[in-house]
């Protein structure tokens, strides 16, 4: 098992390199969904700014695909409420992650007329892994994956709170490095699959699809390790 400082395990859901993935893998796949989509699929609050402005402008053509990104990703949060509590099997987080993987290492391959159908299928998978992963830690710090907003804020509040303590805890400099690199990497993942996107377009989707999967298997590893510990008591 490989570890880190303070022997915090490296390979488990709670990591500092779980919580940089995933953060990375929303900031690309939310960015390659403006371009190419119109619209985004893990941030709907985003979603609802940008409709309102088409709404607005009598822009409908340009509305359609925030509107059905809300719909299909609350059909995915809503239907992983339903795995989650009628579920047993210790794999199910790590099945959940899977519809996303697939289809945005599909998406490249299918023509612009099927844009919103693509858009509805990240959207729906991105319900699903928020769904999955609601109360998410790093280490301690619970954050919200896939996203930056929250996470910026809490991440500036530690920062405050570690820099006016007087004994400079250990605790709080290490929530504010957590929600450093969580900001981080998904500014990380916008960026890079921006400029990304200059040299190989459509294909830069598989950015986030590498993180997703690298994230996946953690996951599976996570999962594996919690069952050996059912098992062994």
């Amino acid at each position: 098992m490989f570890k880190f400082k303070r022997n915090i395990p490296l390979i488990t859901n709670d990591s500092r390199l779980f919580a940089s993935l995933m953060a990375f893998s929303g900031g690309a796949i939310d960015v390659y969904s403006h371009i190419y989509f119109h619209g985004l699929v893990a941030t709907q609050t985003g979603n609802v700014v940008l409709l309102a402005s088409n709404v607005s402008q009598k822009e409908w053509y340009q509305a359609m695909p925030k509107i059905l990104s809300i719909l299909t990703f609350t059909i995915g949060f809503l239907m992983c409420i339903w795995i989650k509590h009628s579920n047993s099997n210790i794999y199910w987080r790590s099945y959940t992650m899977l519809p996303v993987i697939l289809t945005s290492s599909l998406v490249p391959f299918f023509s612009e007329q099927f844009d919103l159908i693509k858009i509805g299928f990240l959207a729906f998978g991105s319900g699903l892994i928020m769904l999955t992963f609601t109360g998410s830690k790093i280490e301690d710090n619970p954050y919200t994956i896939m996203m930056t907003s929250g996470n910026y804020r809490k991440m500036l509040n530690q920062w405050y709170l570690h820099f006016k303590s007087k004994d400079k805890s250990y605790k709080i400099k290490r929530s504010a490095q957590n929600y450093t690199i969580v900001v981080l990497a998904f500014l990380i993942g916008a960026f890079l699959l921006a400029f990304t996107n200059v040299f190989i377009g459509k294909y830069s989707i598989f950015l986030a699809t590498f993180t997703f999967l690298f994230s996946f298997f953690i996951e599976i590893l996570h999962a594996k390790k919690h069952q050996k510990q059912i098992n062994n008591n």
